[in-house]
């Protein structure tokens, strides 16, 4: 069953492994020229709501961090987009994670899922079942890049949807 989205603080150690050799590279960048190169714009997350409104009803909101945070449903089923590396305002964010959590189902199924499927990595937590995805937003994205994106990430939901039913 898809449950309604739960708020907490994101880790990132993804985010964070990159952000070494970033950092790595950037050290280098600083001894060559001696100042450090601006980070890209990241991409607003009121571009992503726009985008996400195709699939159907959002509404924005916060995490306990301040963060934005989107909540949605596309077909009868709940996501959340959590933000994160985003300025005081919400905009240039570093990276979003799409998010649908379920009831718990036996690793080897979620293990088999994630051996066949590209789009959307699934895993046990506490509460649980997660479906998620990761994307970087350094660069920014264009609006035909969110939408790529989001119908990825509803195919996924769907797709998984229907996996589980099948494990009944």
């Amino acid at each position: 069953m898809n449950r309604r989205i739960r708020s907490f603080h994101l880790t990132r150690p993804a985010a964070s492994a990159a952000g070494l050799l970033l950092l790595s590279g950037l050290s280098n960048a600083v001894a060559q020229t001696g100042a450090a190169t601006p980070r890209p714009p990241g991409t607003a997350h009121r571009a992503v709501m726009e985008a996400a409104r195709s699939l159907g009803p959002v509404k924005m909101s916060t995490t306990n961090s301040g963060a934005p945070l989107l909540t949605g449903e596309m077909d009868g089923l709940m996501y959340g987009i959590f933000f994160s590396g985003c300025d005081a305002r919400g905009e240039n964010c570093e990276d979003m994670r799409l998010v649908s959590y379920w009831d718990e189902y036996p690793v080897q199924a979620l293990n088999t899922w994630n051996r066949t499927k590209y789009v959307g990595r699934a895993y046990l937590d506490d509460d649980g079942t997660t479906l998620d995805l990761w994307v970087n937003l350094l660069g920014g994205l264009s609006t035909q890049q969110i939408v790529d994106v989001l119908e990825w990430w509803d195919v996924a939901v769907n797709d998984f949807s229907a996996y589980l039913k099948e494990l009944k």
